[in-house]
Parts: structure tokens; C-alpha cells; sequence
């Protein structure tokens, strides 16, 4: 017997004999996904969203400045904190009482509302779902918030190791320039040397002229100096000249140590919010026309498909 199932001619019988049935199947799947996808069954969400791009943030490796900003975002730090100022457990129904996954829970519910991911433009875009347009209106701004505190937390943290490492190098430099410099008084006090090159020409000149005036004094003066610059005159000119460096090492290391106390406690911003969050007027999810069109749709083809092997059966 011919085969039939697949001819036109056949498929627009079909239709005009089951028309009504096919009506009946489609009027049904139309109230019917109407109805499940009303807010009775399926509870609305609100999509709120920011676009952000970095700023003074500082390289930890060779990814860019938009993702170590991605990163920080999504930190578990910055997760726990919105989880506990928005009190996700109670917002999100999740018992922590009767239930021994709720921390896992109310991850994954975060997870599947909060979405945060770098755009083609180098800007991050964080994107939130909620049942209440400005709770998630707030949860972008709080993410933005607790960004710039994570990284300015980081920031500081790294300044502070840089800062006791610089001041504890600062501390033993001073103690050496200090023990330096009492060693040099010392020298100045005991053998009358202030300046190695200038005293030694000096003397020189002296010692000569009070030769040729015959004063005895000035002779015997001249040559007490010359004698201490002989004797101890390269150890002070070189502890002198070593002095100078060190004083000059003591200075570079209070400029580190400076700076990184500056670090420690400035307050910058490191997020550039280009399009700012606002509370939605309209849901987001779920797209009810799609819900109802695909419904129907294939609501119709099953039962459509279904006829057409039951006529054929019933030809056969």
C-alpha cells in the first residue's frame, strides 16, 4: 500500500478533518503556559547592571588591569561579604538551620544571579537577577563598593610588608650612621680632624709659614696636626667618605619608607563605573511571550504528529 504519511495532500486533509482538535490542543497549551508562567509559578526577576573599568590598580602578573579587576570581583571575600550584608540566607529561603548545605545553596543561588564578566571594550559588567528591582540595583552598587575595598585592602597589605621591611632595614641603617658618626666625633674631638684633604694642605702650608716666622708655638701645633692626620687621618677620611654613603643609603631607604606609609593608608578608588546601576521597571526573566510561543508550538506539532500516525494506522 502507498505510503501516505508524508503527503502534502494528506497533511492538509489531516488538518481540516482534526482542525478542532488541533484548536482544543492549542487553546489549552496557551492558558495553560500562560498560567504556569505567571508569577504564581515562576517568581520574576529584575535585572539591574553597572559597567566598570579599573584604575590605579597595581600588576601582580601579566594579566591586564581588567582582569586582575575580574578576579578580585570574584573573590569569595567579596561573595561572603554581599552574602551577609544582604542576608542572601533569608532572601534567598535557604533554612541554615534544617538544612546542612545551605552554604552550598546560597552559593549556587548567587552564582545564578550574579554574573560578572569582562566585555570586548575592557570593561567589566556585573549583572544581577532579583526578585526586587532595587535590592538589585543595590547589589550591583555593594559590588562595586566591596571591590574597591578589596583591592585597596591588598594594596595596603602589600604596602605594609614593603613598610616593616624598609623600616626595619631603616632602623639598622641608623644605627650604623649613628654608631659612624660618634666614631667620627670622636676623631674631631680627640684629634682635632674635621675635613681629611682640606686640614692636610692646610697643615702643610701652616708648618712652612711658621718655619720661615721662626714661631715655635705654631711649629710645634702644625706639626701635632700633621701627626694626627698621618697617623689617623686615612681612618677618618675613609670612615668620613663611608659615612656619606651611608647617609645617602639612609635617605633612599626613608624615601621607600615614606612612600609605602603613604600607600598604607591612602584611600583611592580603583573603579571607573561608566554606566551605573538603576533599578529595572521591567523583568527580566521569565520571557513569558517565549514560554507561551515555544509551548504552543510544540504542543501542536505532538499532537499534530500524534494524528498523523493515528490516521495512518487506521488506513492500513
Amino acid at each position: 500500500m502507498e505510503n501516505s504519511f508524508f503527503d502534502s495532500r494528506e497533511i492538509i486533509k489531516a488538518l481540516i478533518k482534526w482542525k478542532k482538535h488541533l484548536i482544543i490542543v492549542g487553546l489549552v497549551s496557551l492558558g495553560a503556559s500562560i498560567l504556569f508562567s505567571s508569577p504564581w509559578f515562576i517568581e520574576p526577576k529584575y535585572k539591574s547592571f553597572a559597567l566598570v573599568y579599573p584604575s590605579n590598580l597595581i600588576a601582580y602578573s601579566d594579566e591586564s588591569a581588567t582582569e586582575q579587576m575580574l578576579q578580585l570581583a570574584q573573590s569569595s571575600d567579596i561573595r561572603n561579604w554581599i552574602i551577609q550584608n544582604f542576608d542572601l540566607y533569608k532572601h534567598y529561603d535557604i533554612d541554615t538551620v534544617k538544612n546542612k548545605y545551605f552554604l552550598t545553596d546560597v552559593i549556587r543561588t548567587y552564582n545564578e544571579n550574579v554574573n560578572i564578566r569582562k566585555t570586548e571594550y575592557e570593561t567589566m559588567e556585573i549583572t544581577v537577577y532579583d526578585k526586587d528591582p532595587k535590592t538589585a540595583s543595590r547589589m550591583v552598587d555593594s559590588l562595586i563598593h566591596y571591590f574597591d575595598v578589596k583591592a585597596r585592602q591588598l594594596q595596603a597589605e602589600k604596602s605594609l610588608e614593603v613598610m616593616i621591611i624598609s623600616k626595619n632595614q631603616l632602623d639598622a641603617k641608623k644605627h650604623q650612621m649613628d654608631s659612624m658618626e660618634a666614631k667620627v666625633k670622636e676623631y674631631r674631638l680627640e684629634y682635632g680632624l674635621l675635613e681629611y684633604k682640606e686640614q692636610t694642605r692646610e697643615a702643610t702650608k701652616g708648618y712652612l709659614k711658621a718655619l720661615r716666622s721662626g714661631n715655635s708655638a705654631s711649629v710645634k701645633a702644625a706639626e701635632n696636626l700633621i701627626t694626627a692626620l698621618k697617623e689617623k687621618g686615612g681612618d677618618f677620611n675613609a670612615m668620613f667618605e663611608n659615612l656619606w654613603r651611608v647617609r645617602g643609603d639612609y635617605n633612599d631607604l626613608l624615601l621607600v619608607y615614606e612612600n609605602a606609609e603613604r600607600d598604607v593608608y591612602k584611600k583611592l578608588t580603583y573603579a571607573n563605573v561608566v554606566t551605573r546601576p538603576q533599578p529595572s521597571d521591567k523583568k527580566a526573566f521569565p520571557v513569558r511571550w517565549l514560554i507561551v510561543l515555544v509551548s504552543v508550538g510544540s504542543s501542536l506539532l505532538v499532537a499534530f504528529m500524534t494524528l498523523l500516525i493515528f490516521n495512518s494506522r487506521k488506513k492500513i
